[in-house]
């Protein structure tokens, strides 16, 4: 058990090492799926919404890191 905790934290590390970045990037995929295949949006409002989504993980995960500096100091 230990050594799938460790491979899923190295999976984890590996591929965001942030949560919310992950968790943006998760509900984009999911989202821009959704809207493709049962929506049936067009490309370019897909486009548009997949990198808001990810632009607004960004952010967050900003603002989280420079709210956690101005408590520090």
């Amino acid at each position: 058990m230990n050594a799938i905790l460790r491979g899923i934290k190295a999976t984890y590390n590996f591929f965001s090492g942030d949560a919310i970045i992950l968790s943006t990037v998760l509900i984009a995929f999911a989202l821009g799926f959704f809207l493709d295949k049962v929506v049936g949006v067009s490309s370019l409002v897909l486009t548009i919404v997949f990198i808001a989504l990810i632009v607004l993980g960004l952010a967050l995960t900003l603002s989280r890191e420079a709210l956690s500096h101005q408590r520090i100091h």
